[in-house]
């Protein structure tokens, strides 16, 4: 569900970020633990649009616009 507008916003120049909520949770808690917290917050904060999600089906790689979208 995520994939079609995070792709259309990269075309139209918008920095999106697609993570995994597991991942993204994940990752928190363990900058929270190595107190990196802020750090880890702020690399996901450049990104104007970001596009969580609860599962991985069919992630393919998004059409790449002005600031070339990202997946994590």
């Amino acid at each position: 569900m995520l994939i079609a507008p995070g792709t259309e916003a990269a075309m139209a120049g918008y920095r999106v970020k697609y993570v995994l909520a597991t991942k993204l949770v994940n990752e928190l808690v363990e900058a929270a633990d190595e107190k990196q917290l802020t750090k880890t917050i702020a690399r996901y904060g450049r990104a104007l649009i970001f596009c969580a999600s609860t599962s991985s089906a069919t992630w393919n790689s998004t059409a790449a616009g002005p600031n070339s979208s990202s997946r994590s």
